[in-house]
């Protein structure tokens, strides 16, 4: 390719002329980079970096990874809902949650377990606090992923109080081992 540029061209002009002449050789086509169905796996990483993923460690699969990206935008606007919250935590695999908002008992008709998770009063900020109940179980390194990931979803003045998930406790099946990996279904934030 012949050289268009001028004799007084910068350093920054010449290295730039030399990497937009490179693209005829990229590996993919452009548009197929920026389309999370067609992006190659290992090109996934970058793609994510560039639409600004969060909970990228918690993906464990490629289908989460581009469900992640497919929805950055839309949970970059809703960020701080419980809507996202919830959204996040569906996409990267783990089903759906209950969301419970404020720790403060509301109502004495029986609704309200007396479990530790509610308090009467306004004393210490309890109404910012918040529990996400899931529905299927966790390991100690996904629940610490997880509380770093709801960290960057949630409002910012809200508290993880507890990630349960007591409702879908580790069956003695044979495939949850007593390595410290399992909790018996409640981790304290």
């Amino acid at each position: 390719m012949r050289d268009l540029l001028p004799p007084n061209a910068t350093l920054l002009e010449r290295r730039t002329a030399a990497a937009l002449a490179a693209v005829d050789t990229l590996p993919i086509p452009i548009r197929d980079y920026w389309n999370p169905d067609a992006c190659p796996a290992a090109l996934l990483p970058y793609l994510a970096a560039e639409v600004s993923v969060d909970g990228w460690e918690l993906a464990e699969s490629d289908e989460a990874r581009r469900a992640l990206i497919k929805g950055a935008i839309r949970l970059h606007e809703k960020r701080g809902t419980p809507w996202a919250i919830r959204e996040v935590i569906r996409r990267l695999g783990f089903g759906e949650v209950e969301l419970t908002e404020g720790r403060n008992v509301r109502r004495r008709d029986g609704t309200a377990r007396y479990s530790g998770e509610w308090v009467h009063g306004n004393e210490h900020g309890e109404w910012a606090q918040y529990i996400v109940r899931l529905k299927r179980p966790i390991t100690r390194d996904q629940a610490d992923n997880m509380k770093t990931m709801l960290e960057r979803y949630a409002p910012q003045r809200s508290e993880l109080y507890r990630l349960d998930y007591t409702a879908a406790p580790v069956r003695r099946n044979g495939t949850g081992r007593y390595d410290s990996q399992y909790t018996r279904g409640s981790i304290d934030a």
